[in-house]
Parts: structure tokens; sequence; C-alpha cells
């Protein structure tokens, strides 16, 4: 019982008493945040789940209020502890929730027991060598794997266009295991314009298309460039297609007629920065 009488010295629970009600009003406005509209018009969004809070925390997120259980602190390490007991000392609001009502404000099919609401992500625009650019892609799941694999593969910055997934879903920040706190992810209202005004800096626009030159048989490409992955379905968009400098394809050796947007952009990205890390 150490660990739960620490979070005790922590918490005044007088003045932060558990909350035993799912009517409570501070797990309504939590429940809210599931609409991305609300979302956007108060700033915030919520983080769920150990690994994504300790990445948001070293990423040096701006935390508003964290909901916890007691079941969950006493269960985790000194590190993780600490950092609770660190936000709480500056003022963050640590909110403590009964096990069984914690599971009607989770997104999980079984909770972990920790909830984050913080600040959305600020980024200083700047100029970079390596993007990855995503047209309408609409599968979470997919947004969050591509902006996994972009953080991995060292690209520099993430571009989305407004019909991509947003990137405070739930599922895209599960799916990039806490990559968008590492790299740069802007959404834009015309990525067709984004693209233009890149290809003015000299940024080469790379696309894919069924009509495109062979991955294993393509030229060499050098930074700066942007790489799109287009909708699931539909591909790029025609007028993006219209702007790329570079169209490729990938082989497809068996019956699939195609491959997943996000395996798909994993095979290019590592191909294309393959040969400039090697060179």
């Amino acid at each position: 019982m150490e660990s739960i009488n620490c979070l005790k010295k922590i918490i005044n629970f007088e003045e932060h008493p558990v909350i035993t009600s799912r009517n409570n009003e501070k797990l309504k406005y939590l429940r809210k945040l599931g609409n991305k509209p609300f979302r956007d018009s108060e700033n915030v969004f919520s983080i769920e789940g150990t690994k994504l809070f300790s990445e948001a925390f070293h990423s040096q997120m701006i935390f508003r209020q964290i909901f916890i259980t007691e079941k969950w602190f006493d269960s985790q390490n000194e590190s993780i502890q600490d950092s609770i007991a660190l936000l709480n000392a500056i003022g963050i609001s640590i909110v403590v929730v009964m096990d069984e009502i914690f599971n009607s404000i989770s997104t999980m099919q079984q909770s972990e027991g920790i909830i984050c609401i913080a600040n959305k992500i600020e980024f200083e625009p700047s100029d970079f060598m390596k993007y990855v650019l995503l047209d309408d892609v609409q599968d979470p799941f997919n947004v969050g794997t591509i902006i996994r694999t972009a953080d991995a593969a060292g690209i520099d910055c993430v571009i989305t266009s407004r019909k991509t997934a947003d990137i405070y879903n739930e599922k895209v920040l599960r799916g990039s295991m806490g990559s968008v706190f590492h790299i740069p992810v802007l959404q834009v209202d015309s990525l067709t314009e984004y693209a233009k005004a890149l290809k003015n800096k000299k940024v080469k626009i790379i696309g894919t298309s069924l009509e495109g030159e062979d991955l294993w048989q393509r030229q060499p490409i050098e930074p700066p460039f942007g790489i799109v992955m287009g909708n699931e379905s539909q591909g790029m968009s025609h007028e993006m297609a219209q702007l790329c400098d570079i169209l490729l394809k990938i082989p497809i050796l068996g019956n699939a007629e195609s491959l997943n947007v996000s395996t798909a952009a994993g095979i290019i990205l590592y191909d294309i920065l393959r040969e400039n890390v090697l060179n």
C-alpha cells in the first residue's frame, strides 16, 4: 500500500475527492473530447494509456488535467509516479476516478487507468528536407501507422489534408505509439496548394501510381522531397498527381491487387531513404 500512501500525499483528497459517478461534469467534458469539433473549439485533446502519457510527458506536452485510478498509480514504477507527482506539484489537476467508473470514459476495450487532457501541439513553421503528404488518408490506424513509420525513418514533417483522419483521434494517437509527439504533423486547408508551395522551394513531389516508374528501377532521389500517399480506395487526387515530379509503383509479385497504404508508405520511405543513408 506504500504507493497508494504516496498518492494520498500528493493529492489532497478533501479537495479532490474520488469521482464515483458517471455523470460527473469533469467526465462529461472528457467524453466530449471524442468529438473533433469540440476538440477544435477547446484546442485540447485526450491521451489514454501509460505509454502515450510517458511519451507526452517526455515531449514536454502542456497538460491540463489527468484522470487516474489508484490501482493504476499503485502498479506504476517510480519514474511514472514521480512524473505524476511533478505535474501535481506544478498545479496540474490530478483527478482520481473509481475503477468501475473509469471504464465509462475509456476508449479502450480494457482501460489501463490513465487519461490526460493536454493542449494541442504547436510547431513553429519551418522548411524541411523530407516530407510525407497524406492526401485524404481516412483510416485512423493507417494515419497513425504512417506517422510512426515516418518518425522511425527520419522524415522531418508530415502534412495532412483536411479530409485525412484527425491526428487527435484516439485511434491515430494509439497507432502512432507516441510519434505524433516527436514529429511535426500539420493539417492544411489545401494539400495541393501546399504541394505547389513546396515545389516553388525546389522540393520534389513524389507520388504513387500504377502508371509510375517501377520502384526497383527508379533513378536515385535526393532531398528535398515530399512523398504523397493517397486515399485508401481512390489513391491520390487528380490535382495532386498532376503536381508530382516523380510517380512510382511498388511491384506486385503475387495475386493481391494492391497494398495497404501504410504498408506501401513504409516500403517507399525506406527504399528512398536507404540510398540517402548509404550514400
